[in-house]
């Protein structure tokens, strides 16, 4: 099977190339693409030669929703079945970082999550970065009792919010481009905080009275994370004595990342969970979110390329012009 493939031939250069998919065998499926998203923070790190064990030239994404076309042996799949993909495990004879970018992908069956009916499959296309999310949440085992601020509404950032919502947090979502708080506000979080024009450390002191439960670091800078840990509550030095305050560190970041004993671990003694990315339940349980409406993907800015303009769609993603872009490959 002929199949189109985005290709990143070397550091910023981006091509539309060929490469021939063969049939599905034993547990596997084929799958004709209807989108693919990018994970903008990782494709830019990939694109510019940065992510560690990516050797060009290579087929990058890891958001790969499609129809299926074919199975092989032992499958119970049937062809015209909408399913989120992920990466494709063929993308011969280039490299895959992760391979999601193809018009034809193959791969196992117990690997394919079905699309909900009645679910847009293009609001399916974010079940991975949401499940991304989601892991963080899940990881501070975030309830209905709790606050929890996040910082940085990235992509990520901004799902691990309204992930946060669903679980029936109160949230405070903190960044310092206008446009990102009001994402977040249309998304339904309890209140917004623009860091370019506050205190962010006073303001959500102010509004959790002395402190949240929960603080997620989606920033992906290093040097930000104490100050996101700061934003917990203090440790009383008597009682009654609360739960330690969690810290999540769902941004991906190149840099060491260091706390301060005092005021961050000594005052605040917080227990610090690093979130990376997903489990099998988690995209299950993403893709029911969405399909429940819990989780709305569809307030994020987001623009929507045809494949083959993915050479000019990636210099708009490496100008910062773009919160989110998704090919489509009908």
């Amino acid at each position: 099977m002929k199949s189109k493939a985005i290709v990143f031939r070397d550091a910023y250069k981006v091509e539309i190339a060929e490469i021939d998919v063969p049939k599905p065998g034993a547990g596997q499926v084929l799958t004709k693409t209807l989108y693919s998203g990018v994970s903008t923070g990782t494709e830019t790190r990939v694109l510019a030669g940065a992510q560690a064990g990516a050797d060009f030239p290579l087929v990058p994404g890891y958001e790969n929703l499609g129809q299926i076309v074919e199975v092989g042996e032992g499958v119970s799949f049937k062809p015209g079945t909408i399913v989120f993909v992920g990466p494709s495990d063929f993308t011969s004879p280039y490299t895959r970082c992760w391979g999601a970018h193809v018009e034809y992908a193959l791969k196992n069956a117990s690997q394919v999550f079905p699309v909900p009916e009645g679910t847009d499959p293009a609001l399916a296309v974010y079940t991975k970065v949401g499940a991304i999310a989601l892991h963080g949440v899940k990881r501070a085992s975030v309830t209905q009792k709790d606050t929890v601020a996040v910082v940085g509404l990235g992509l990520i950032g901004h799902l691990a919010a309204q992930c946060a919502k669903a679980m029936g947090a109160t949230v405070i979502a903190i960044d310092m481009a206008p446009a990102r708080l009001d994402a977040a506000k249309q998304a339904g979080v309890d209140y917004a905080v623009n860091a370019a024009k506050e205190n962010v450390e006073q303001r959500v002191k102010e509004i959790s009275n002395g402190g949240v439960d929960v603080a997620i670091d989606a920033t992906g800078i290093a040097k930000l994370v104490d100050s996101t840990a700061r934003l917990v509550h203090t440790k009383p030095w008597a009682p009654p004595y609360p739960p330690s305050g969690r810290v999540v560190i769902l941004g991906t970041s190149n840099e060491p990342i260091s706390f301060s004993y005092s005021p961050t671990l000594f005052d605040n003694e917080p227990d610090i969970f690093p979130s990376r990315d997903t489990v099998p339940d988690d995209l299950s349980e993403m893709m029911q979110l969405i399909a429940a409406g819990k989780v709305k993907p569809d307030v994020i800015p987001a623009k929507q390329f045809d494949f083959k303009d993915a050479p000019a769609a990636y210099e708009e993603l490496i100008d910062k012009k773009l919160m989110r872009m998704v090919f489509s490959w009908t």
